[in-house]
This record gives structure tokens, sequence and C-alpha cells, in this order.
């Protein structure tokens, strides 16, 4: 009697680890899910979070969420194994590069210029930009507009946006950003910030245009030339980015191999293109 039951308990005790098991997520178990976490840059974002449904519904039991961080804490989450794909509005630095860390170009971007609505001029040049975000140019009267202060508000430091443009207008001619900037953590607080900061100036991802004219403010032309995709793709428009999603070494396969494949697919060029960025082709 006491081995009959010692055998039903064991018996119980296997089955019981066996539905534990199976509701817990791991590879292989039926009717599993399998959750992953992807994150970084918040321009990323929208093609990111839109292409997950469109993926997870062809792919039952893989669950993937997406963390807004900005492109640097999504880059050092996913060198620290937080994350298994990053997305980055910027390049990788070369230490980063050095760490084995694999970019992969999914969309194109243009940054452009915006103001408030109280400030007259419609256009600068790349030089005066850079003067502007450097804080040597503090009125506006210097580029032809009115006797105001300049009020700068940029995106902080951890963001891909922040890192483009310094990159693009500031470090290519040697210059630094200024100290006295409103900082601003995504791009509707900075959209807003605009919009209600007389004498303001700030810079955004192309696609986002939309919420600064929402708002009240108004995109410059740079050079001359307006932010398109057509002045983006031909190299026309000064102040252009890739979009990336960043992984630990080269994707051999797996789940996040997939989904980098799917951005790439004609209907995730398609989703891109939605999402108001530029596809690659």
């Amino acid at each position: 009697m006491k081995k009959t039951l010692m055998m039903i308990a064991l018996v119980g005790a296997l089955s019981a680890a066996a539905v534990f098991a199976q509701g817990s997520g791991e590879s292989g178990a039926s009717g599993s899910t399998k959750n992953y976490t992807f994150g970084g840059s918040s321009t990323v974002a929208p093609i990111v979070n839109s292409a997950i449904p469109v993926f997870e519904d062809a792919n039952p039991g893989v669950k993937i969420s997406y963390e807004t961080l900005g492109s640097s804490v999504g880059i050092k989450q996913l060198q620290e194994g937080t994350l298994s794909l990053a997305g980055s509005s910027r390049e990788l630095k070369p230490a980063e590069v050095d760490a084995g860390l694999v970019p992969t170009t999914i969309a194109l971007d243009g940054l452009s210029v915006a103001v408030n609505s109280s400030v007259s001029i419609s256009n600068l040049t790349m030089d005066q930009l850079a003067a502007i975000f450097a804080g040597e140019i503090t009125n506006w009267k210097e580029v032809g507009g009115k006797d105001a202060k300049i009020e700068l508000i940029v995106r902080d430091e951890t963001s891909g946006t922040y890192g483009s443009f310094k990159e693009i207008v500031l470090d290519s001619r040697k210059k630094s950003p200024s100290v006295n900037a409103i900082v601003a953590r995504e791009n509707g607080e900075l959209a807003a910030k605009i919009a209600s900061t007389p004498n303001s100036i700030g810079y955004i991802g192309m696609a986002f245009n939309h919420i600064i004219t929402e708002a009240g403010g108004k995109v410059l032309t740079v050079d001359g030339v307006a932010p398109s995709s057509d002045a983006v793709k031909s190299g026309e428009y000064p102040i252009s980015r890739a979009l990336y999603v960043v992984s630990k070494g080269p994707l051999q396969g797996g789940v996040e191999k997939d989904f980098v494949d799917f951005l790439l697919s004609a209907k995730g060029q398609a989703i891109v293109l939605d999402s108001e960025f530029i596809p690659l082709d």
C-alpha cells in the first residue's frame, strides 16, 4: 500500500511539473508563449510598434514588447543582455562596433528644424544652425530675424536624435552643444515646448513634422531645401540619417533575425512608409 501511494504521489508530481513547464513559456512546449524584449530609440519606436502585431499574427506563440528608452540606453541594455534587439537612430560608436554590436539599416529619416510661430525667418544655413546650437548666435537679428533672444530646445543626450544632430550639424564643424538649452525627452514633448515657447528653435525627426505644425510651430528649410523623402534619398537635404536595429553579433537565426528580415521585407517596408519614414527602396 505504501509503495502504491508513493507511486501515485510521484506520478502526480511529475504531471504537475509538466503542466508548469507548458505554462512557463519554455521553447518547444505545446501552446507556450515565448516573450522577447526589444527597446531603444523613440524615433524607431513607431516602426517597430506597428510591425510587432503583424509579426505576432504570423508567428503564434511569440510575444514581443518594445521599450522606449533612447538609443544609447537601448544599446547599453543590449550589451548587458537585458534586450535582444535595440532600435537606434544614430550610428554606432567605434567602441560599440568593437564590442561586437551589428547595425542593420531598416529605414531612412531626415531631421527637421522647427521654430515657434513668433520666429519670422523661414530658412537657415547649416553654418548658421551650428552657430545657433553652439550658443555662438544668440539673437534672431543675427540671422535676419527680429531682435529677440533665441531659445534653444534640444533632445536629451540619450536620444539618437540628439546624437545624430550633434554629429551632422555640430561635430562636422568642430563645435560643442550649448549648455543653455531646454531639454525635451521625446518628440511630442519637444513639439509642445516649441509651440509654447516664443522665439524658440529645436530639431525633430522628419516623420514628426505634423506634430510641430499641429502644435502651432513651423518647419524651416535648411540651405534652401525642405525636408522631404525625395530630398533625403537624393542626399540633397543636409540633415539626413539612417535608422537601425542593432543586434549583439550577426543574427544567425531565431525570432530576432526573423523580425529584422520582416522589417526589410516588402510588407515591413510598407509599415515604414505608413509610419511616415522613408523605405530603403
